[in-house]
């Protein structure tokens, strides 16, 4: 039996050091890869030592949470924590969306009951150890699978390898930046607890690990937390320069404090030198500023959180449910930020919107007791100065870089193992110490309960092999189906694309939301594609609009599901079902230009020029600073024949011989072809070699009665496009004829 035990043991211990790995996981056959294999992978390993833990402390009491552990201050905050998340679910607006969550995140209520459970497990069977050496071995091996992810950034820094963003900003393996500069901000923090904590020659094996971090970090040019190092840096040479255990770490630190600080006010000086304009890092830095547009969006996206909070200040709205938020409240100042937000960029507001003031509390106490642990100790238990500055810097860091991002889940799990190590220490080593039973203890524990531990065992095997089939396998295989659709859509095999589709939505998943909007845009395509049978059409037509309503119908308050379904209806010239979905949208966001811009789309193509008018005024007047909401109502006035208001509202812009296609168009619907023929020849001065602005060009020409022109304009188009010769030289022929082709 104690073989067994010892088996259980290091099958656990070992499980959690394939964690670390998961920063490397990209799985390209999913959907979302960088995050989709990350999740589903820590799901699953999390799942399973904790099944094995479950069976291990039935057997070996000295691994089972004692009453005293759910007292200490930092436990009792992350399962409160963990309970307010949960019920902000419960009493939340879609509850499936808030425990499931959805392929691009990845979190919601199922993500904290694993982290929670990986927490447990830590804590009890990697503290009841005699010494640190599993600790050690976790972050070394963290640290180790860092250097990995760095040399993958220095290969993006080299051109070696792209960045996946398309940006200059490093992602690595995190696929994005922001992920990647936390991931590196832990590791900088842990290189240095262990520097200074090992005490043999191989300690000078961490600080260049901390260089690399730092320099992948830099070139991730994510603001946040790079100031949230910075001021975590600036916090450590402070406490050092007046808690340190020593005159001379004192002396240094001190030292180093006004260098950084001399470093900052300089870099404040030189910000609008050449040197730092020319740097895509620096340059991010000197453009910080409360009028950056940046800067304002954000601003903006607070305060609709607040309101969002107001509403529903107990419990929240639920664990990823902020774009509900984010629609009702909708600032239309927002157009100049991408138009769908499922976070506040901000992690204390999310907690706030989301799990309500005692969910935002709650989350705030797992820091607040860690640093108390850090700094008042008691009779059994001590950090030294050097341990509680590192630990206290580096919660500080990430602290900073929440207020203006947001978590993922290697982020998530790098914090619940550093808090995890603290609780170790301060419960287990040294608070109570070990506690051993005897072993005939052992052995009476064993021989009574040989029969309720074999039926345990066996319901805990039988129980954790379904959930991990049911939590993760069929949304596996619903994200790779997507991904085969797509694949066999972009090959124009749309039978096989159609079934995929069907196998996604009826594998039942989680996944479903996001397959059916996939399969909209799929069926948008090939509704206007060439080539394809109108039963086919109508097949695909009719199974994704049905799905996208069974969509609507489980989230009947988010508008994203229903512009999706609108802009179906208007390809399949459904444009009354469209209408009337958008009018049903606009009232639950009614601050959204884009609906107003789909609605003014679906009245002009109907012809309903008046109403058309009406509704792109609304969006225009939501903020006249939009240009695009102006040029579009501006159209909109040119249908309706009101060319004198069309001109007022583009007077600053020169009016509406302005360079836009849609003005090129609605001039040409209403045969104003004098003015049709002004921004004809802007859209050519602006574009002189596009081939579509020379066909419609002879079009004009033609209809004004210019045959010379009209010729003129097709000999261009053949200019530019050789392959159009046979056609246009016969379209030319017809027109010297006298003839209108």
């Amino acid at each position: 039996m104690r073989g067994s035990l010892k088996f259980l043991r290091y099958a656990i211990i070992g499980g959690i050091f394939i964690i670390p790995f998961l920063a490397l996981v990209v799985s390209d056959k999913m959907f979302f890869p960088f995050i989709t294999g990350k999740n589903f992978s820590f799901r699953i390993i999390t799942e399973i030592i904790f099944g094995l833990w479950l069976i291990l402390i039935v057997f070996d009491k000295d691994y089972r949470p004692r009453k005293d552990f759910w007292k200490n201050k930092i436990v009792l905050s992350l399962t409160l924590f963990t309970l307010f998340v949960f019920l902000s679910a419960l009493f939340g607006v879609n509850f499936y969306r808030s425990f499931w969550s959805n392929y691009e995140r990845m979190e919601g209520v199922l993500a904290y009951l694993h982290l929670f459970a990986l927490f447990l497990v830590a804590t009890s069977v990697m503290g009841n150890l005699k010494n640190e050496i599993f600790w050690k071995i976790l972050f070394n091996i963290s640290l180790g699978v860092s250097i990995i992810v760095g040399i993958y950034g220095l290969l993006q820094l080299s051109g070696k390898l792209e960045i996946h963003q398309g940006s200059t900003r490093l992602d690595a393996t995190l696929g994005n930046a922001s992920y990647l500069a936390i991931y590196a901000a832990f590791h900088f923090f842990i290189a240095l607890f262990l520097f200074f904590k090992t005490k043999k020659w191989y300690r000078w094996f961490y600080p260049p690990v901390a260089l690399l971090n730092i320099f992948i970090l830099y070139f991730t040019a994510t603001r946040g937390t790079i100031l949230g190092v910075l001021g975590a840096i600036i916090l450590a040479f402070f406490l050092g320069a007046f808690l340190g255990e020593s005159k001379k770490i004192k002396i240094y630190s001190l030292s180093f404090l006004l260098l950084i600080i001399f470093a900052v006010f300089g870099f404040f000086l030189l910000k609008n030198s050449s040197f730092v304009q020319k740097s895509p890092v620096l340059s991010r830095f000197s453009s910080i500023s409360f009028s950056e547009t940046t800067t304002q969006s954000r601003l903006i996206i607070w305060k609709m959180s607040l309101k969002g909070f107001k509403e529903r200040p107990i419990f929240g709205w639920g664990p990823e449910n902020y774009n509900l938020v984010f629609n009702k409240y909708y600032d239309p100042r927002l157009w100049r930020q991408e138009p769908w937000f499922d976070r506040a960029h901000n992690v204390f507001l999310d907690k706030l919107t989301q799990n309500g003031i005692f969910g935002l509390l709650s989350y705030l106490c797992i820091f607040f007791f860690s640093i108390y642990y850090l700094w008042f100790p008691s009779k059994n238990r001590k950090f030294s100065k050097g341990e509680a500055i590192i630990f206290t810097s580096l919660l500080f860091a990430y602290f900073f870089h929440n207020i203006f991002v947001f978590d993922n889940i290697i982020s998530l799990i790098l914090f619940y193992f550093v808090i995890a190590y603290l609780t170790v220490r301060v419960f287990f080593w040294e608070r109570r110490g070990i506690e051993e039973n005897t072993k005939n203890d052992k052995k009476r524990n064993i021989d009574n309960l040989r029969g309720a531990q074999l039926a345990y065992v066996f319901w805990v095997f039988i129980i954790g092999v379904f959930l991990v089939y049911y939590i993760n396998v069929p949304a596996i295989k619903a994200s790779r189906d997507v991904i085969t659709a797509l694949t066999f859509s972009a090959q124009r095999n749309y039978e096989d694309a159609l079934k995929k589709f069907h196998d996604a939505i009826e594998r039942n998943s989680f996944g479903s939301g996001e397959a059916r909007e996939q399969l909209v845009s799929f069926a948008i395509n090939v509704l206007s594609a060439p080539g394809v049978s109108n039963e086919l059409k109508q097949k695909i037509y009719d199974f994704a609009s049905s799905e996208m309503k069974r969509q609507i119908d489980s989230s009947p308050t988010d508008i994203r599901y229903m512009l999706f379904l609108a802009s179906l209806y208007d390809r399949a010239q459904n444009y009354d079902a469209a209408i009337e979905l958008l009018e049903r949208a606009i009232k639950i966001s009614p601050n959204k230009q884009q609906l107003y811009f789909e609605l003014g789309s679906a009245y002009l193509s109907k012809g309903d020029y008046k109403n058309a008018t009406r509704v792109l005024k609304t969006a225009f007047e939501l903020d006249p600073e939009f240009l695009e909401a102006r040029k579009i109502y501006a159209a909109a006035l040119i249908f309706s024949q009101e060319f004198d208001a069309a001109d007022e509202i583009m007077k600053d812009y020169g009016g509406t011989a302005f360079p836009d296609e849609r003005f090129l168009l609605a001039y040409m619907t209403v045969k104003r072809y004098d003015k049709a023929i002004s921004v004809w020849e802007r859209l050519i001065e602006q574009n002189p070699n596009n081939f579509q602005y020379y066909i419609n060009g002879a079009v004009i020409y033609l209809d004004m009665g210019d045959r010379e022109k009209a010729v003129w304009a097709l000999e261009k188009a053949i200019e530019i496009n050789p392959s159009f010769k046979t056609q246009g030289e016969y379209y030319i022929n017809e027109i010297k004829a006298g003839r209108n082709p």
